[in-house]
């Protein structure tokens, strides 16, 4: 039976280091991304769009060649403008631009739902100019009413993005219902079975591997995470997590796997705990030293 990869995409140099209490100098980022190429993950996101991140992007950019290297951008061009720059000595560059679904959000930056709609269409029409690698994420998907989310992703795909991502920005979601949120959104999504969809999620009660296993177990195929789950409040999926499960538990993910080589998922986890100052707890799953002898 031909297996279906489940494609990891790291984010630990970008929204680990947000808020989490790490602290990587420009060196050390580049060490941990050189580490994530070994690990043999799928796509790096390297940096944010602001204006001191062009040149930082761009030496990370150049240390790897494998992964897709992606930049996080806001939907407006400026931001979008600044991460093509900062990816463009990548051997695959990407940017990954972030939009706001749910009412919740909208209102924090003072959007209407149609302004959202036509600011995102533009931001991809102009990146689609300049490559081929954009994953459009939805900011606290979760939440959001599920016919303007649909009708998000449908402008989306028809202006070319490659990736839709539906996050769980807050960490409210429960798997049986992520799950199910996810199926429900990609069905409905006309020109949806010619992207990849993604998740995003953060673990603050907890669910964030769960979460992104049920998304899985309902079609989608991209999982973004960081290592040792570092991140802002209680962290993302953590990376090694996600990777483990699909691989020991391959019997309940029949036909799926990851390219990740798992023998780098410790080595991986002690890096980064070295170099950010942050331990691994003893009995962390997978990567906890009560775990791994």
């Amino acid at each position: 039976m031909t297996e279906t990869v489940v494609k990891i995409y790291d984010t630990t140099l970008r929204d680990g280091l947000r808020n989490s209490g790490a602290i990587l100098s420009l060196e050390q980022k580049v060490q941990v991304a050189r580490q994530l190429e070994v690990l043999r993950v799928d796509a790096i996101e390297v940096g944010y769009g602001g204006p001191s991140q062009v040149e930082p992007m761009q030496a990370i950019a150049q240390a790897v060649s494998e992964p897709v290297v992606f930049g996080l951008s806001r939907v407006n061009l400026k931001d979008v403008r600044r991460v093509l720059q900062g990816v463009k000595p990548a051997r695959k560059p990407g940017i990954n631009v972030f939009i706001p679904t749910s009412d919740i959000f909208l209102d924090k930056m003072a959007l209407s739902r149609q302004q959202a709609l036509d600011a995102i269409g533009k931001a991809v029409e102009y990146a689609r100019q300049y490559l081929d690698c954009i994953v459009v994420s939805a900011q606290d998907a979760a939440r959001s009413d599920p016919d303007y989310l649909v009708e998000v992703c449908q402008a989306v795909v028809a202006a070319g993005a490659a990736t839709l991502s539906l996050a769980d920005t807050t960490g409210q979601a429960v798997p049986h219902q992520f799950g199910l949120f996810c199926s429900t959104i990609r069905k409905r999504v006309a020109g949806g079975d010619a992207v990849t969809w993604s998740v995003h999620c953060h673990n603050d009660l907890g669910l964030g591997l769960a979460n992104s296993l049920a998304a899985v177990g309902h079609g989608v195929r991209q999982v973004e995470c960081t290592l040792n789950g570092i991140g802002e409040r209680a962290g993302n999926t953590p990376l090694e997590e996600v990777v483990t499960a699909l691989t020991a538990r391959a019997d309940a993910f029949s036909g799926l796997s990851t390219n990740v080589v798992t023998e780098q998922l410790a080595p991986s986890s002690r890096l980064l705990a070295q170099l950010t100052g942050l331990p691994v707890s003893v009995n962390k799953p997978v990567v906890g030293a009560n775990v791994i002898g």
